[in-house]
């Protein structure tokens, strides 16, 4: 029975995440007041694509930020060739009149800017939000990795999250600069999903998107991967990657 019901919320999750896979339009780059430029990295999370931030990119542009909505291919590029290719945009941008750089980030996104971060020094190193992150890796990824069609779906990158700490131990240090978390959930004690213990977003455990040093903390009640879509969650982006802290 749990079996079955595994691969039915398997099966509906990944339909539905590729029906979302569609490129995003790009919208022209506009420079804030004529004065230095303010970079954002974006980062999808595993099975998504650039397309999956799209809305919180638009905002950022409206802003007036700089935007680079980064994409790699979450199943089968290694931790390492993915962040050499970041780390080749990132240097593209150094070459410009930059104030500076920040990273807005979803689910496992969050980890392949940490990894980066680990490896790399960033000048001008901005501030950095993270959205639904798998900071203490994923127990829903733990009970889902034991089925084969998990590993064939989800590929490298889900192996890689079911025990981040285990399997990336590079990341185990805070990121070099400000950062936030945005959790989803139900906001009280038992979650969107039931077999995983405490609040939840149906992937991603709020206790598990926590990570020591963090500036500041909010949850917006919403599944993990529809927060993207949330305009509270634009929101708290903005006003975070400008003042330091999320709005209440």
């Amino acid at each position: 029975m749990l079996r079955g019901a595994l691969i039915v919320l398997t099966c509906a999750a990944i339909a539905a995440i590729i029906f979302s896979m569609a490129p995003s339009k790009k919208i022209p780059t506009r420079k804030a007041g004529g004065g230095k430029e303010r970079w954002v990295f974006l980062v999808h999370g595993v099975l998504r694509s650039a397309s999956s931030m799209g809305k919180i990119e638009a905002a950022l542009r409206e802003r007036g930020f700089f935007t680079h909505n980064f994409n790699y291919d979450s199943r089968h590029e290694p931790m390492k060739a993915v962040t050499k290719r970041l780390h080749r945009e990132i240097g593209k941008v150094m070459g410009r009149d930059v104030e500076s750089v920040s990273f807005v980030t979803h689910s496992f996104g969050t980890i392949v800017v940490r990894y980066y971060l680990a490896h790399h020094r960033v000048k001008k190193i901005g501030r950095f939000v993270m959205i639904a992150p798998p900071n203490k890796g994923s127990e829903w990824a733990r009970i889902l990795g034991k089925l084969p069609l998990y590993r064939w779906a989800m590929g490298i990158a889900g192996e890689k999250v079911q025990d981040v700490e285990k399997t990336i131990p590079k990341i185990m240090a805070p990121p070099p600069c400000e950062f936030g978390v945005i959790a989803g959930g139900s906001g009280t004690w038992f979650g969107i999903n039931p077999l995983l213990k405490g609040d939840d977003d149906g992937t991603i455990t709020v206790d598990e998107t926590k990570l020591e040093g963090m500036k500041d903390f909010i949850q917006v009640k919403g599944q993990h991967s529809m927060l993207l879509m949330q305009q509270k969650v634009v929101d708290n982006v903005i006003a975070f990657l400008e003042g330091g802290t999320f709005l209440r």
